[in-house]
């Protein structure tokens, strides 16, 4: 999967499962997905939950304090915004499977 335009968005939040790690050590039931954090050169994770969606980013010099919870349309920008990066780690994890 190649993120291109918003319907790849969707997709991508649809099967969000399919890309992401389970959680295994978490009490509920949680898929993280990381990339890379191109506003502040970090990582972002991406998570999802029985819940909803948050996130949590990381990086040399600034840790974020816990996970951000968002909603699914500010979950929809944050992947359309961080789609290079997205794809990237996409490719990444089917080069190393």
């Amino acid at each position: 999967m190649i993120i291109r335009k918003s319907n790849d968005v969707e997709q991508f939040l649809t099967e969000f499962s399919r890309f992401a790690t389970y959680d295994s050590d978490s009490s509920i039931n949680k898929y993280y997905f990381v990339f890379h954090d191109k506003e502040r050169g970090g990582q972002i994770t991406l998570m999802r939950t029985d819940n909803g969606w948050s996130y949590h980013g990381l990086g040399e010099g600034y840790c974020d304090p816990g996970e951000t919870e968002i909603t699914t349309e500010e979950g929809r920008k944050l992947v359309w915004l961080h789609r290079k990066a997205i794809n990237q780690s996409i490719k990444d994890s089917l080069v190393t499977s």
